[in-house]
């Protein structure tokens, strides 16, 4: 059902898998780049052992973001429903973490770019911005490359 797939060092290969499937975003290809260098496996290993332990163990969702678009766990709930293994394996696929992400970004629609950011991230620090930026400026040059649909 899933594909869980080797690391895209850059936009070029998660922009590829992802144009197979329609249109890109390319503000959430962005978030997850950004995410990617913030939150790296270990950070992430330990975000899925949670809520695995919340869910399992607790018998309760947990209040965490899950996956490297950091998208509250309600979002996944909201997708895969009651199916706790499915859940769990699409936080480790980056075509299910861009799919959440779009649905994530869809519901809470802002204005700006910056009231986006703020919304995603809380308090994004100079840094994440910096770096949202800069990915953000990559997948566009990437998808003018690959001469991809882009959903802007």
């Amino acid at each position: 059902m899933f594909t869980t797939i080797k690391r895209a060092n850059g936009p070029r290969a998660l922009l590829r898998k992802l144009s197979r499937r329609g249109a890109i975003n390319p503000h959430a290809v962005a978030f997850i780049l950004t995410e990617r260098t913030f939150r790296g496996p270990f950070f992430r290993t330990a975000e899925l052992c949670y809520g695995a332990f919340c869910v399992y163990a607790l018998r309760r969702d947990p209040n965490v973001t899950l996956g490297h678009c950091q998208v509250s766990f309600r979002y996944w709930r909201r997708r895969y429903g009651n199916d706790n293994v499915s859940l769990f394996l699409a936080t480790l696929s980056d075509v299910a973490i861009y799919e959440v992400c779009c649905t994530y970004l869809e519901a809470n629609k802002k204005v700006t770019l910056e009231e986006t950011i703020i919304c995603y991230n809380g308090k994004p620090s100079v840094l994440y911005a910096k770096l949202f930026f800069e990915n953000l400026a990559r997948v566009r040059e990437c998808v003018s490359q690959l001469r991809l649909l882009v959903i802007d």
